[in-house]
C-alpha cells in the first residue's frame, strides 16, 4: 500500500508501518490523532517542516512499536506529553525548531531504548531533568536554545554512550560537572551562551 510517493508504506499483512510526510510535502493543519489507531503496527512517523501547529496529541503515546516520531520544523505549541514517556520502543525523537513550551517531562527518561533525543530550538524552561541521565542508550543530546535553567545535571556522566552533548544557547548556570568527564565516547561538546561559572 504505497500512496503519496511512497510516503506511506506497509507490511506484508497490509498494516501501516511507515508514515513520512517531510518538507517539499505541504501537509499543514495539525498532527492527525488517528493514527493512534495503528499502535499495533506503526513504527515510523515523520511530520517534519509541514507547517503544522497545535499542540502534540497525547495519544502518540499509545504507539507501543514505534521507533522513529520526527516533528521538527513545525509551529507546534503547548508541552511534551508526558505519554511520549511510553514509548519504550523509540529509538529517534526529534522535536527540534517548534514552539513548544512547558518544562522537559521526566518520563523522557523512561525511553529505554532511545539514540537521538533533539528537542531544541523550542521555548522550554525549567532544569534539565535528572531521569534523563537514565537513557543509557543515548547518544546524541541535544537541548540547545531554549530557556532552561539551574545547574547541568551530575546524572548526565552517566550515558557511557554519549557522543553528542549540547546545551548552549540556554540559562543554565552553576559549574560544570566534573561527572562529564566521565564520557569517554564524548566528541562533541557545546555549552556556550550560558551562565555558567566557576573553573573548567
Amino acid at each position: 500500500c504505497s500512496w503519496f510517493l511512497e510516503s506511506i508504506r506497509c507490511d506484508s499483512f497490509g498494516r501501516v508501518t511507515y508514515i513520512r510526510f517531510n518538507g517539499g510535502l505541504v501537509a499543514r493543519g495539525k498532527v492527525p490523532l488517528d493514527v493512534a489507531l495503528l499502535s499495533d503496527s506503526l513504527e515510523e512517523l515523520y511530520f517534519s517542516w509541514v507547517d503544522f501547529s497545535g499542540s502534540i496529541p497525547t495519544e502518540l503515546g499509545m504507539l507501543s512499536e514505534l521507533r522513529e516520531l520526527r516533528l521538527s520544523g513545525n509551529e507546534l505549541v503547548g508541552p511534551i506529553p508526558t505519554e511520549l514517556g511510553l514509548l519504550t520502543n523509540l529509538v529517534n525523537l526529534l522535536l527540534v525548531d517548534n514552539k513548544l513550551n512547558g518544562t522537559i517531562p521526566p518520563e523522557l527518561g523512561l525511553l529505554s531504548s532511545i539514540s537521538y533525543l533533539d528537542i531544541g530550538q523550542n521555548d522550554l524552561v525549567g532544569p534539565i531533568p535528572t531521569e534523563l541521565g537514565l537513557l543509557t542508550n543515548l547518544v546524541n543530546l541535544l537541548l540547545v536554545d531554549n530557556k532552561l535553567n539551574g545547574t547541568i545535571p551530575p546524572e548526565l556522566g552517566l550515558l557511557s554512550n554519549l557522543g553528542t552533548l549540547f546545551l548552549y544557547g540556554n540559562r543554565l548556570t552553576g559549574r560544570i560537572p566534573t561527572e562529564l568527564g566521565l564520557l569517554a565516547n564524548l566528541g562533541y561538546l557545546l555549552l556556550d551562551d550560558n551562565k555558567l561559572n566557576g573553573p573548567i
